[in-house]
């Protein structure tokens, strides 16, 4: 009788899908960029990221306080434990808006080696950036507008959730554009200044962690 071929390892599947790295996000918002962040874990992540966000949210500086403590918390975990992830990235995830203390905020994370979402006037730069090459410098009113007309499903006054399937594989054309309105923002003298975004350095982690290729996803 043919010996039948044994039955795979569901353990040693499981095992091999397991995260390797954990991102660990602080975001000023409780819904927009958290449902977004969700959805590109669950895009590009391909079960090799885990990912966690504090419960703490509000202005800038008070994100970026609660993801130096939890930095802080977490090398100490490794340290006493082998059981933590030894590869762990902290973000911290805010926009320019009207907020207080945005430079110092900036200053404060680089400081203390949290990386940082930034968006310049809002988030919602980041997604709009996907569909148009959006570079006027108004405000976050008349982005969230502009991404409302073309994003329909869009409506910052009823929970501002982003239509991922809508832009999720057009992340190169974002990320290209975000990245020629940085540069030109750094030439004009004023860094991080308005249009720009640094939400696409977030993602591509996320992917690049997670095995993802997003350089195919260009339509």
């Amino acid at each position: 009788m043919k010996k039948l071929p044994p039955v795979p390892s569901i353990k040693r599947r499981s095992d091999f899908l397991s995260p390797k790295v954990e991102i660990v996000v602080a975001c000023e918002g409780k819904n927009t960029e958290r449902r977004y962040l969700e959805e590109c874990k669950k895009e590009y992540g391909a079960g090799m990221v885990r990912m966690r966000f504090l419960p703490i949210t509000g202005v800038p500086m008070t994100v970026v306080q609660a993801a130096i403590e939890e930095r802080e918390a977490l090398l100490n975990a490794r340290r006493r434990s082998k059981d933590s992830f030894d590869v762990f990235r902290v973000w911290a995830v805010f926009d320019r808006d009207d907020h207080p203390n945005v430079p110092d905020a900036l200053a404060l994370a680089k400081e203390n080696k949290i990386d940082i979402a930034f968006s310049n006037p809002c988030f919602e730069i980041w997604p709009l950036l996907h569909l148009i090459d959006y570079g006027a410098q108004d405000g976050r009113h008349a982005v969230q507008e502009r991404l409302k007309i073309e994003m329909p499903a869009y409506d910052h006054e009823s929970g501002a959730t982003i239509d991922f399937k809508l832009i999720k594989d057009r992340f190169s054309i974002a990320y290209e554009r975000a990245k020629t309105h940085n540069l030109n923002r750094d030439a004009e003298g004023a860094p991080l200044g308005c249009p720009s975004t640094t939400v696409g350095e977030l993602v591509r982690k996320i992917a690049e962690n997670g095995k993802g290729s997003l350089s195919r996803r260009v339509y």
